[in-house]
This record gives C-alpha cells, structure tokens and sequence, in this order.
C-alpha cells in the first residue's frame, strides 16, 4: 500500500504540473498542499507501521491510514470541482485498493460505497457553484469502473487471506505432529533405555542362576560318588536358591503384565492387616525371624489378601535386602483409610534416586555393577497392586535414620468369624 500511494503521489504531482487551464484564486497552493500532504501522510504511515508489535496496534494504524487516504484524496477531488474535464478523480482507485488490502472484498466494497457518496455530493457541489452539469452517465462509469476494480481487488485480498489462514492452520498442524513426534521419539528413547535395563536385569538375574544351577547340576552328575553327603546336600540348597530367584523373576514379569493388561484377578474384602503382616513376614524365610510385626490387630482394610500380602512380601525383602534392623511393619487408621508402613534402620535411598523407586528396572546402583541382586521390578509391582486395590504408596525417610515405604487404602469393618 504505501507503493500504490507513491504512485497516487505521482500521479496527482503530474495533475498538477500539467494542468492546462489557469486555476481560480487560490486553488493551485490548495492542491499542492494536499499532495504534500498525501506524501507526507505516506511517510507517517510507513513509519507507524515499523513500530507495530500487537494485531490490535496494526489495525489502529491501518484504519487510521484509511481515513486518511480518504480526506487527502476526496480533498484533491473536491479541489478540481470546477473542472468537469480534470482527470484528477481517477485518485478515488486508491481507496477501494487500500480498503480491500487491509480489510478484504467487504472493506472495498464499502470504501468504495462511501467514495461513491462523497464523489457524489462533489457533483452536486459542482453545478451548484461552478455551473458544471450533472451526469449520472459520468457518476456510474466513473464510480462503476471503481467498483470494478473494489471487487477485483477485494476477491483478490480474500483469497489471500484464507490462502494465510490455511497456510497458518497448516503451520500449526506441522508444529503440533512436530510435539506430537518429539513426544514419540521422547517415548521410544524412553523405551529404549527400559529395554536395556530390562536386558541388563536379564544378563544378571536370569544367566547367573541359570549357570548356577547348571554348574552344580553338572558336578553332581560327573562327581555324585566322589562328593560327601553333606556337599550334595549344599548343592541342591544353593540349586534351590536360584531356582527360588529364577521363580521370583518370572512371577513378578507374569504380575505386572497381568495388571498392566487389566487381567489381574482381584477379589477385595475385609482384610486384617496383621495377618497379611505376619504371612509376609513368613514369605522371606528365616532371614526375617527379627522383623517386627506392629500392626494393630483391629486394624482391617479393604483389599486382596494374596496382593496385599504380596506388597508387604515385597517391602520387607526390600528392607531385608537394602536396610538394617531393626526392621518394623506398623499399620494405623488414619481417616477412613489404613496407612501401613514398612521401615528399617539403614542409610535411606540416595535423594538423586527417590524420583526413580517406583520405576520398572529401576535400583540405586545399575546396570551390570550393581552390588545387590534385584529385578527392580519389585517397587513397580508394589505401586501396580496397590493402585488396583484403590490406593497409594509412597516413601518417606524413617526417623531417625533408614527409610519407609507407606501404604494407604480403604478402610473396612471388620467381619465376624
């Protein structure tokens, strides 16, 4: 726009320069001043527009320069009224080329309407005081050319403007397939780091025992006559032993597959805390004879027995494996939920690790130089079972040292034998 208002300047600058009948007193410094003006409003909206930083500034400078445009060159119109002849109304065009720049078909239609009128009212003006004749032939072929050219322009400019739209729409699809990929790719690298911890627990945690296992098998099979009573009766222990983690592991795979599928088979009743205390207290064997139930015996709670004992059963090998006595299961009411709380005396789990316990592969010391045997799917498991029962875990440092793994679920009346 302001080239086409450059090119009204010179246009209008010849008008005047090559006017060819003598002007009447004081109309030819009338004409140069509007010139100038149009000129110099040129270079103040040029300006404007380099300092716009918000949509609603722009539109303020744009209809701003409208109005503008159109008291300059209505005012050079009204100048040549005396002249019938005087091309200098083919400065009009202008107007519909701006309206329909900055406001599409709709804005030159309209400027064009309003260019018409005062176009108009010139004639009128016209005859009334210079004595030229009114004709409408001369009004609708003038006005309709400019018609013409607000329609032209206006289609035009609404093309472009939906031509942006879908070009901005299209912009914001590509950004948001953009987030959605990073996103993706986010999720695979997650993915991928899963899947080589999950090869490093199965480095670990399945060829060890399995090499166990098969090494003693192999000895007893080449050396039974040679071996005493009492080394078969290690072997088959420490044969035993591994088998017991090899079992392990694939229970826990089995378990959290199941309840991440949706296919776990929960049944939830009264529960009383204690008992599944004391059946996972049992579950860990002779090495947990020191740990301490302190579940109140009325305490009873909303759950599937077999999983609740199971997440208890998980907690205290995790304290048996990583804490120090003395070691205590300790459930409580606390509203109208139960909060259990397995706590040991040890150092605690590092702080850099407390956001990752209850991630799946995830220990304190990873990968192949770990210094504790572990799936890592143990805490991952406890906080699936205990979201299926309608419930929360979460750890807490243990005072004054160690740390504790809380539990919480629904309350329940306890049932009459």
């Amino acid at each position: 726009m302001i080239r086409i208002r450059w090119a009204g300047v010179v246009f209008a600058s010849l008008q005047v320069a090559t006017y060819y009948i003598p002007y009447p007193p004081g109309i030819l410094p009338i004409a140069i001043a509007i010139v100038a003006a149009l000129a110099i409003g040129n270079v103040g909206v040029w300006w404007a527009y380099r300092r716009v930083v918000t949509l609603a500034h722009a539109r303020r400078v744009q209809m701003a320069s409208l109005v503008l445009d159109g008291c300059v060159v209505m005012g050079l119109v009204f100048v040549y009224t005396f002249d019938a002849d005087t091309a200098m109304w083919a400065t009009i065009y202008i107007l519909p080329l701006e309206g329909a720049i900055k406001f599409a078909l709709r804005g030159s239609l309209v400027t064009m309407a309003a260019a018409t009128v005062a176009y108009t009212v010139r004639e009128v003006y016209g005859q009334e005081v210079y004595g030229t004749p009114l004709l409408a032939t001369s009004i609708s072929f003038r006005m309709g050319i400019g018609f013409i050219i607000a329609a032209v322009a206006g289609a035009m400019a609404s093309s472009l403007i939906r031509d942006r739209e879908e070009l901005e729409r299209a912009k914001a699809t590509l950004e948001r397939s953009a987030g959605e990929l990073a996103l993706a790719v986010d999720q695979l690298r997650g993915a991928t780091a899963v899947k080589d911890e999950f090869l490093a627990m199965t480095n670990h945690e399945l060829r060890t025992p399995l090499t166990t296992i098969l090494g003693y098998a192999q000895t007893l099979e080449t050396r039974w006559h040679v071996l005493t009573d009492q080394q078969r009766r290690e072997f088959v222990e420490h044969m035993a032993h591994q088998g017991k983690r090899l079992h392990a592991l694939v229970e826990d795979l089995l378990t959290l597959s199941s309840v991440q599928a949706g296919a776990l088979d929960l049944e939830c009743r009264p529960v009383s805390v204690r008992a599944a205390a004391d059946e996972a207290i049992a579950q860990n064997g002779l090495r947990a004879t020191n740990v301490r139930n302190d579940c109140e015996p009325a305490l009873w709670v909303l759950a599937d027995y077999d999983r609740l004992a199971q997440v208890l059963t998980n907690l205290v090998s995790n304290a048996l494996k990583y804490g120090a006595e003395p070691i205590v299961v300790a459930a409580t009411a606390a509203d109208d939920a139960g909060v259990l709380r397995v706590s040991d005396s040890g150092q605690g789990v590092p702080e850099r690790f407390v956001p990752h316990l209850f991630e799946k592969f995830s220990q304190a010391s990873r990968g192949v130089s770990r210094t504790a045997e572990g799936t890592g799917l143990g805490l991952a498991i406890v906080q699936e079972l205990v979201e299926a029962q309608g419930g929360t875990v979460w750890y807490e440092r243990n005072a004054p040292a160690g740390a504790a793994f809380c539990v919480r679920l629904p309350l329940a009346a306890r049932q009459s034998v």
